[in-house]
């Protein structure tokens, strides 16, 4: 018996790491334990009555294998090997210009989303910014530089830097469930209207769409966020003084 738990130990060491697996993980391991279960025990049944009758190196047969495939498991989860299972978006921006008025500005973004995964994707929420990057006065620069990489860094460490450039507009969305879901390998389009006066003459176009699956403490992306700075051609300001 001694020997049966030195081999099991170290296995149920590792069972631990199972409340960090994600959902489509757990149910993998599960369907392979209990047919790993139910094989070694017609296996066990069919020693019992031909061929084993050492009741004791039955169970530490069954537990060594048990213990084995459990290990295995755990190790495909280490490498990733269900990494097929987790949604994911690639999110591109189309970004467009005109000028509407002797003071305005019309900027056309489109958002494709693309679902690079095996799974599908039901979207539910997404936050949609239009930041101003230019012109900026001096004192503008130094305020931002300063809140993203003088005062953040010293009063937390390990925290991420940004620049949090002064927001035009702040959008956000949400569907309701069934509404929108995209098929592995299809793509779906989302499309935004902004307004901004002629003196701007850059932004950066910000979305972030999450992720249904994500729960606190799950090892999968709480959401996919995309940047796109795009610059507003000066020659599309001069006509007007003319």
């Amino acid at each position: 018996m001694n020997r049966i738990l030195r081999i099991a130990m170290p296995f149920w060491r590792r069972i631990r790491d199972l409340s960090r697996l994600r959902a489509s993980q757990v149910t993998m391991l599960i369907l392979l334990v209990l047919a790993s279960i139910l094989i070694l025990g017609f296996v066990s049944l069919y020693w019992l009555d031909v061929i084993v009758k050492d009741k004791v190196s039955i169970v530490q047969s069954i537990v060594t294998i048990i213990a084995i495939v459990i290990g295995g498991v755990i190790a495909g989860v280490k490498l990733e090997a269900f990494r097929d299972f987790e949604p994911h978006l690639t999110v591109t921006h189309d970004i467009s210009h005109r000028v509407i008025s002797p003071s305005y500005v019309h900027i056309d973004v489109t958002a494709t989303l693309h679902n690079s995964s095996r799974v599908k994707i039901e979207l539910y929420e997404s936050d949609v910014r239009l930041h101003q990057i230019a012109p900026l006065s001096d004192l503008d620069v130094d305020r931002l530089f300063t809140d993203a990489f003088v005062i953040e860094v010293e009063e937390v460490e390990d925290k991420e830097q940004y620049i949090q450039w002064d927001t035009l507009y702040n959008i956000s969305q949400t569907w309701d469930k069934g509404d929108s879901i995209i098929e592995p390998g299809e793509s779906h389009q989302e499309s935004y209207d902004f307004i901004v006066v002629t003196d701007v003459e850059s932004v950066a176009v910000y979305t972030y769409f999450y992720n249904p699956r994500f729960s606190a403490g799950a090892q999968v992306a709480e959401g996919w966020r995309t940047i796109t700075v795009y610059d507003i051609l000066e020659s599309d300001h001069r006509f007007m003084s003319l």
